[in-house]
C-alpha cells in the first residue's frame, strides 16, 4: 500500500497554485525553522557502530557479496483494505441512484415502452456520468496504490557501486539511484519500519528521497539492529553480518499475514493473558486483513530492475548515474525546482563556500 510514497511525491511535485493552497505561509515558516536546526545537528558518520548485534527481520530478497535486497515502503500492514472500502462506497453510490431511479418508474402512471425508455436513458446516462467522475476526480487513485501496480518496493544496497537503488512506481518517484555516503537513517519510530532518507542538505538536489525499510519494530533496538545490518554489510562486507533469510518472491498466501503481527511479537511475548484473549478475538479481523493483502499481491507485477542497475558492480559494466530533477519530464522537473524550498531554507547563501555548497544553494532562487 504505497500511500505514504504517493503523498511524498505528490507533494515535492505540487504546481504554484496547488502549493500555495496545501502548504500555506505557517507550515513553510514552521519548516523553515526545522531546517535551520537540522543544519546545526550532528549525524553519526557511517563508520560508526549504532549496535552490538546486527540483524535483519527481513524480508530479504537477495544477499551476496554484490548486493542486498530487501523489502520497502510503509502501511503494508494495510494492504488490501482500501479498495473493498472505496469499490464499497462507490457501488452504494451506483445503487442509490438505481434505486431512486427504480422507486420513480413505478408511480401511478405507469406506462410500460416509455419507462422502458427513461430506465434506459436514465441508468446509461447516469453509469457513464459515475464512471466519469471516477476518472475526472481521480478516485481509481487509492485503487491503484494496492491493485495493479507494483507487487512490492524493492530497495537494493550494491557494495561495489555504493549506491542505493529503489524501485517504486512512476506516481511514487520511480525507480531512483542514491549515493550510499548521502544516506540517512532514522532507527527511532517503534512500531514502523527503519527510516532512511537522502535530505537536499546532503545530496544538492531539489528533493528530498526517503523510503521505509522492512518490518515494523516492536522495540528501538530491531531499528538499530536493522541498521547495523545494512551499515556493517555495506562497510565492512557480507561476511560481516550474520547471513539472513533469502525470501522467495512467490506471493504465497502466509507470507501475506506477517505484516498483520510485525512489530507485536515483543509485545505479546511479555504480555499477560487478557492481552493474548484479546488478541485472539481480533483474529478473525488479521485474516481478512492478510486475504485482502494476498489478493492485492495476485493482482500486481513484479517489479524488474532496470538493465543497468542488474548489472551494476560487474566488471566492465557502468555505474548508474545519480538520479537528478532533469531525469523525469520538464514539467515535473520545473514542479521539482519550483517545490525546492520545501526542503532546504531560501535565505541559504549562494556565495557560501564549497562545502556548504553541498547544501543546494546553488539551485535555490
Amino acid at each position: 500500500m504505497y500511500f505514504f510514497e504517493w503523498m511524498a511525491w505528490w507533494g515535492g511535485t505540487l504546481d504554484e497554485k496547488g502549493k500555495a493552497k496545501v502548504f500555506g505561509k505557517e507550515f513553510m515558516e514552521e519548516r523553515l525553522q526545522d531546517f535551520k536546526e537540522l543544519l546545526e545537528e550532528e549525524r553519526p558518520p557511517l563508520d560508526q557502530p549504532v549496535s552490538d548485534s546486527p540483524r535483519s527481520r527481513g524480508p530479504v530478497y537477495a544477499f551476496n557479496d554484490a548486493f542486498l535486497e530487501m523489502r520497502c515502503g510503509s502501511l503494508e500492514h494495510y494492504r488490501g483494505l482500501l479498495t473493498p472500502l472505496a469499490l464499497t462506497l462507490f457501488l452504494f453510490g451506483f445503487g442509490g441512484a438505481y434505486g431512486a431511479i427504480d422507486l420513480l418508474l413505478r408511480g401511478p402512471n405507469h406506462n410500460g415502452f416509455i419507462d422502458y425508455l427513461v430506465g434506459v436513458i436514465g441508468v446509461g446516462g447516469l453509469t457513464a456520468g459515475l464512471w466519469y467522475c471516477f476518472f475526472k476526480f481521480k478516485f481509481y487513485i487509492p485503487i491503484r496504490w494496492e491493485l495493479f501496480t507494483h507487487r512490492r518496493l524493492l530497495i537494493r544496497f550494491n557494495r561495489k557501486t555504493r549506491q542505493v537503488y529503489l524501485h517504486r512506481p512512476k506516481y511514487a518517484g520511480g525507480v531512483t539511484t542514491m549515493s550510499w555516503d548521502k544516506i540517512v537513517a532514522a532507527p527511532e519510530g517503534v512500531g514502523m519500519p527503519l527510516l532512511l532518507f537522502w535530505h537536499p542538505l546532503d545530496t544538492g538536489l531539489p528533493f528530498a528521497t526517503y523510503t521505509a525499510v522492512g518490518k515494523r519494530a516492536g522495540t528501538a533496538q530491531d531499528l538499530l539492529d536493522e541498521w547495523e545490518f545494512i551499515r556493517r554489510y555495506m562497510e565492512d562486507g557480507p561476511e560481516s553480518v550474520p547471513k539472513p533469510r533469502v525470501r522467495s518472491k512467490i506471493p504465497w498466501p502466509w507470507y501475506s499475514l506477517e505484516p498483520q503481527f510485525e512489530g507485536l511479537w515483543p509485545i505479546l511475548r511479555h504480555g499477560d493473558w487478557k492481552l493474548w484473549l484479546g488478541k485472539l478475538l481480533m483474529s478473525p479481523a488479521f485474516l481478512i486483513l492478510g486475504a485482502g493483502h494476498w489478493v492485492s499481491q495476485l493482482l500486481c507485477w513484479e517489479p524488474r530492475w532496470p538493465k543497468i542497475i542488474r548489472e551494476a558492480g560487474q566488471p566492465g559494466k557502468p555505474i548508474p548515474k545519480l538520479t537528478t530533477a532533469e531525469d523525469y519530464d520538464p514539467e515535473t522537473c520545473r514542479r521539482l525546482y519550483l517545490n525546492a524550498d520545501l526542503w532546504v531554507p531560501k535565505d541559504h547563501d549562494p556565495d557560501a563556500p564549497a562545502k556548504e555548497e553541498e547544501s543546494g544553494s546553488q539551485w535555490l532562487p
